[in-house]
């Protein structure tokens, strides 16, 4: 694991992490717009706040977008909150019942059927159960037709949730793990990330190859990349 430090460059506090790479980049994760920039072993600090200092307008571009999107602040579970299924923002209905628990879609609805009492963490557990259902029942066919088009096979998809990642590939096993925040999301974001993913499989680095291969295999990948934030 690369060592970490704190830098300052006007009033943008990011982590700094130092890698033998060739050149620097910024990341931003939700949900809180945590700043990571990756930077090369040799490069001297002036350079590297100098950098960040050029960034930004666009780092409080992506800050306002991540304000907005579908993980913008900690949730309640409670009836009238908002939450987000496949791009689109619906309002939550809970019903609370004596015979089990589910999630089912109605309009610009979430109906969230609870035992009596259940308490947040218990509502939320409820919720992410769906999202995991849902994404189960989309991914075999996504699945099925990128690993024609690309030529490989996948062993395993699972999913869990995860704060700084949308996806991660385990290369020797041939096995991925997707997000069950994508659930939030487009489909085209999903599979974009599917994508991704798999092209790890054919090349592990994230350098020009796997680039040229993002570009051939979906060319407007930056594009959906864009639209998350």
């Amino acid at each position: 694991m690369p060592e970490t430090e704190l830098i300052l460059s006007g009033n943008i506090t990011a982590e700094l992490r130092r890698k033998p790479i060739r050149h620097i980049y910024i990341r931003i994760y939700p949900p809180d717009g945590r700043i990571v920039v990756s930077a090369p072993t040799r490069m001297s600090g002036k350079a590297i706040t100098d950098f960040l200092s050029s960034k930004s307008n666009w780092i409080a571009k992506q800050l306002d977008k991540m304000k907005a999107s579908p993980q913008e602040k900690p949730k309640s579970y409670t009836d009238g909150e908002y939450h987000y299924y496949a791009g689109k923002k619906h309002v939550l209905y809970i019903v609370e019942n004596r015979s089990g628990s589910g999630v089912y879609l109605s309009d610009n609805k979430i109906i969230m059927n609870i035992g009596q009492g259940l308490d947040r963490d218990g509502r939320e557990k409820v919720l992410y159960d769906w999202y995991r259902q849902k994404l189960s029942n989309k991914l075999p066919g996504l699945l099925e037709k990128w690993e024609l088009i690309m030529g490989l096979k996948v062993s395993e998809i699972r999913f869990r949730k995860m704060k700084t990642r949308w996806g991660t590939c385990n290369t020797s096993e041939r096995r991925i793990w997707i997000s069950l925040e994508l659930a939030k999301y487009h489909d085209s974001i999903l599979e974009y990330i599917l994508v991704h993913e798999m092209t790890h499989l054919l090349e592990r680095k994230h350098n020009k190859r796997f680039y040229s291969l993002m570009d051939n295999f979906l060319p407007d990948w930056r594009e959906r990349k864009k639209s998350m934030y």
